[in-house]
């Protein structure tokens, strides 16, 4: 009966709450997009999940991912016989692991704050993380591998604190499956083999140690990484027997995110400035600009305590704020600085943001009780910074309580367009506006435009004799007008598209903003600008233009300079 009253006090009852809460706001509207394929990862996961057959044929062919989340779709289609896309049950996985890393956010944050109370607050903050929201919706792999980041993370601590070693296993074990799902994973591996000789070494100076003790010690982290390379290898079998496509793969994908490869859907990225951009296209849209501030706050503190406590990084709490940091440095650093800066790649972070927010109050809290000031000031700070969390939260989560913009463009385009009307549209989408119609519509390749002479030639062609021009999203327009000089041709047909200096005019524009209704209020945050993949996929922005000035295909040449 006691452990029953203890489980059900209020503040467990509070994250019970907010478990729910979180599930609701994950696993709701999983099948936005209405059976189409908006996201291109998604395309590729659910193609290398339809062509296994177990036990026959296993290879993915496809490495730009680890295995587990394609085998965990695969055979739950199998054992469970579901005839459910396997898109679907993707996007399921990805709720599911999703809601599970609030409990573990909560479980770690438990152990750095001596009140339940602020654990709770940090699961709050992962719940209405809106980043981690709009990651939950897509059946893709980093909702898994933040999950299995912090599981590691939760092992440490309690290695930390009991000086268990099973939990070191555990978390060689949990670490493996994480770089079966995304071999970024190998980043927390270095922390893993430092762990038993770092310990003992803070707790006497290592010299004084027999040399058998530090011998088990190194045998120790051997068979550590041995766990986490058997377990990646049972998950991710392919790497090793298929290890050319593997190897082809990694290297492809290592050049693309250093910049050595520059390909169509990286040239938002040129130009940028590691962490500049990351500040300002990703986390202000995936956590809230308050957030941001306070995390960084309380990422400062959390410094400056280890460095006030340096001689005491033996004890637990001091270790446990150093595997914090370490973990959460660990990822950033080496993704943060790439070329290649999406907004996936920083997906396991976001968690991290919200315990360090919850810190910065939490240290301030325990500064301010000492000149009995805390009470006010500390209740304004958690009120202030709920409520703009909450608000940005449910703005994003309104895309998904609307139809697919896309859907919705397509149905007024074929019931206000001229049936059989000739429309010009951009490629590199998965699909293009208009989705279905009895309308002519190609697909224009715009992003070799200006290294292709034929497709200059076209373009001057196809402008004379369409009726309408689509753009599907800021994919294309964004990312060349803001450079002309590499790309002049392309950025000087949107300058003049957007101009009507080409003969179209926009008649209509679909969107679905971050919006905010109160009664006769609406507040509405354009996110546009933010950087692509955070908008494109479940909420571009689609233009239509109409041709009200008839122009020939030389004038078009003129125009454009070509």
């Amino acid at each position: 009966m006691k452990l029953f009253r203890k489980f059900f006090n209020k503040n467990y009852l509070s994250f019970i709450i907010i478990f729910v809460l979180g599930a609701f706001l994950r696993f709701y509207k999983l099948n936005w997009g209405e059976g189409f394929f908006f996201h291109p990862d998604e395309y590729h996961i659910v193609a290398s999940v339809n062509q296994l057959n177990f036990p026959s044929q296993m290879n993915p062919h496809f490495f730009s991912y680890g295995t587990f989340s394609i085998y965990l779709i695969y055979f739950t289609k199998i054992i469970f016989n579901l005839k459910s896309s396997a898109f679907l049950i993707g996007r399921f996985y990805s709720a599911f692991f999703s809601t599970l890393t609030i409990l573990v956010v909560f479980l770690i944050s438990k152990k750095i704050f001596d009140k339940t109370f602020y654990a709770c607050f940090s699961a709050l903050l992962v719940v209405f993380s809106p980043g981690l929201i709009q990651q939950a919706h897509f059946a893709t792999p980093e909702s898994i591998l933040t999950f299995w980041f912090l599981i590691t993370l939760l092992f440490w601590f309690k290695w930390n604190e009991e000086s268990k070693f099973k939990f070191l296993f555990f978390s060689a074990f949990t670490l493996g499956l994480g770089i079966g799902t995304k071999v970024v994973a190998l980043t927390f591996l270095p922390i893993l083999m430092s762990l038993p000789i770092t310990k003992l070494s803070l707790k006497k100076d290592i010299l004084r140690f027999k040399l058998g003790k530090i011998i088990k010690r190194l045998t120790t982290t051997i068979i550590l990484l041995a766990i986490t390379f058997l377990t990646f290898l049972f998950i991710y079998p392919y790497s090793i027997l298929d290890f050319a496509d593997f190897k082809h793969s990694l290297n492809y994908e290592t050049d693309v995110g250093l910049g050595k490869q520059i390909v169509f859907y990286t040239r938002q990225f040129i130009n940028t400035r590691p962490f500049i951009f990351q500040f300002e296209k990703i986390l202000p849209y995936t956590l809230g600009p308050l957030a941001i501030i306070f995390g960084i706050i309380g990422f400062i503190f959390i410094i400056y305590k280890l460095f006030k406590n340096f001689k005491k990084l033996n004890k637990p709490n001091n270790f446990n704020l150093l595997l914090l940091l370490l973990s959460f440095l660990a990822y950033l650093l080496p993704n943060v600085i790439l070329f290649a800066k999406w907004t996936r790649f920083l997906a396991p972070i976001f968690p991290f943001f919200s315990i360090f927010s919850v810190y910065f109050i939490y240290y301030l809290e325990t500064y301010l009780r000492k000149i009995n000031k805390s009470k006010f000031v500390i209740q304004t700070l958690i009120l202030t910074l709920t409520l703009t969390i909450l608000i940005w939260s449910y703005m994003v989560f309104s895309i998904y309580l609307k139809p697919d913009v896309r859907i919705t463009a397509t149905k007024w385009i074929n019931n206000n367009l001229p049936t059989g009307s000739f429309i010009l549209t951009e490629s590199g989408n998965m699909l293009e506006v208009p989705l279905f119609g009895s309308n002519r519509k190609l697909s224009f390749d715009f992003y070799h435009l200006d290294e292709n002479y034929l497709l200059k030639k076209q373009l001057s062609e196809f402008l004379a004799e369409s009726d309408y021009f689509i753009v599907q999203s800021r994919r294309i327009f964004y990312n060349h007008q803001r450079l002309p000089i590499q790309f002049p041709v392309t950025s000087r047909f949107y300058d003049l598209l957007f101009s009507e200096q080409l003969g179209f005019n926009k008649i209509k524009e679909f969107d679905s903003f971050p919006t905010l209704r109160i009664a006769n209020y609406k507040l509405i945050i354009n996110d546009e600008q933010g950087e692509e993949t955070w908008s494109v996929f479940d909420h571009p922005v689609i233009r239509v233009y109409k041709k009200t000035k008839f122009l020939s295909v030389k004038d078009y040449a003129k125009l454009l300079k070509i």
